[in-house]
């Protein structure tokens, strides 16, 4: 090798090594969408709660009235991801001992003006009609570990932020369906509606049906977990309520 080779290769290779890393850093600061995610606000909110009515006079103009079984436990809205204005609100179903049995999480979402993004749930598997509404509908299950590191500045992170802060966690074990109103045609304003229940209340852990030893039940499951949703859920349009 001549002289000085081992050392330009040396330098080369850590030119290349810190290139790498520069490329890997630069990846990770832009694709975390979640740093732009604004904190949170708990007043000054567009809808109110009157008893289990949540209230909004747009996008869409509905009430959502949720059965007395749920608490209303406060709602908040940010920025997320610095491109669509978020307001969450929250009503939960807990056992003697305090600990969530089942949660509605509703977010109302809308791009801000000038983003040229829209929503698009139109393969969605599944339609849920209440009131005047159809909710484009996908459902799943799966176990929930506290401990796990999640990704920052997410709506679901903001939503586990949320309810820790009153105390409260996700079950073990979560049977979950999510449910899409598009509420224009401009496909820029969403009103999604989140239902997460104990899957363990359904006899099932999510172990089982991932190994295939109830995944036979799983249409039974989600069946009873949507028409669980029909059966302590109304949506009233604006010229329905009272």
């Amino acid at each position: 090798m001549a002289p000085g080779a081992s050392g330009l290769k040396k330098k080369l290779l850590i030119a290349a090594a810190i290139l790498v890393a520069g490329l890997a850093l630069v990846h990770y600061y832009f694709g975390d969408r979640g740093r732009f995610t604004t904190e949170p606000e708990y007043t000054g909110l567009a809808r109110t709660v009157t008893g289990n009515d949540l209230v909004s006079e747009h996008d869409p103009a509905a009430t959502l009235r949720f059965d007395p079984a749920y608490r209303y436990i406060g709602g908040q809205k940010f920025i997320l991801y610095g491109v669509a204005d978020t307001e969450q609100h929250f009503f939960v179903e807990t056992n003697p001992d305090g600990k969530l049995e089942s949660v509605y999480w509703v977010q109302y979402e809308a791009y801000l003006p000038g983003k040229p993004y829209t929503y698009d749930y139109r393969d969605s598997p599944l339609r849920v009609t209440l009131g005047d509404y159809e909710f484009m509908t996908d459902t799943e299950f799966f176990a929930f570990d506290p401990n796990r590191k999640r990704r920052r500045g997410t709506d679901g992170s903001m939503v586990r932020q949320f309810l820790a802060s009153k105390g409260l966690e996700y079950p073990r074990e979560v049977a979950y369906a999510r449910m899409v109103y598009l509420t224009d045609e401009s496909r820029q304003k969403e009103l999604m509606i989140i239902f997460m229940g104990d899957l363990a209340s359904y006899g099932l852990t999510a172990a089982e049906l991932e190994e295939g030893g109830g995944a036979a039940r799983w249409p039974d499951v989600e069946r009873a977990h949507l028409e669980r949703i029909e059966s302590t859920l109304e949506v009233l349009s604006d010229d329905s309520t009272g």
